[in-house]
């Protein structure tokens, strides 16, 4: 424990030991994932799903649980008050894999003083992952956007790219109109 206590302190966190974080993190997704699968039906297109849940997931785990129905997402437009360092990481390691092949982050400009770490964090990343992008301005919305092939799938709601879920409320929707309208505004800023 001393030695992981003086990792974080220092800033300094070995490869391996954040990438066997990030595999474990991706792992407890996986299993709400599985959860998930006994009570969310996917929309078919132009059909919509509702959720209301408590603690069990958060918007990143849409994610997995996309790859884990269609084994790719094509593009992924977020939208987002937050987003902390261990979603980030899990996200790159999806698009380092090949499961994800175009990210557009959009996310509020006041990440860059509530967590500069994070900031700095994604933006040396993309330094080498051409197909991710990132934007700031002032931002509240919760919005993510993932084409599945023919499915275009949006998720609206209150939740954040955080791990801080609660009571959180999910609009799922697979409509290319919409995903089009959303992905407009999500990159209106580019």
């Amino acid at each position: 424990m001393p030695k992981l206590f003086s990792n974080l302190v220092s800033g300094a966190e070995p490869a391996e030991h954040s990438s066997q974080m990030v595999e474990r993190f991706y792992r407890m997704h996986i299993e709400r994932v599985e959860s998930l699968k006994k009570l969310v039906h996917i929309p078919e297109e132009n059909e919509i799903t509702f959720l209301w849940t408590l603690k069990s997931f958060n918007a990143f785990t849409f994610i997995p649980f996309c790859i884990s129905h269609f084994g790719h997402i094509d593009e992924l437009y977020l939208s987002t008050y937050t987003v902390n360092r261990r979603i980030a990481d899990a996200l790159i390691r999806e698009y380092d894999k090949g499961n994800i092949s175009r990210v557009n982050i959009f996310v509020s400009d006041s990440i860059k003083f509530r967590m500069p770490a994070v900031v700095d964090h994604l933006n040396a990343q993309m330094l080498t992952r051409p197909g991710i992008s990132l934007q700031f301005a002032w931002n509240h919305s919760k919005i993510t956007c993932a084409r599945c092939g023919e499915n275009y799938f949006v998720l609206e709601g209150s939740g954040n790219w955080s791990e801080n879920a609660q009571f959180e409320q999910y609009v799922l929707i697979n409509s290319k109109k919409i995903y089009e309208f959303r992905k407009e505004n999500i990159t209106a800023l580019e």
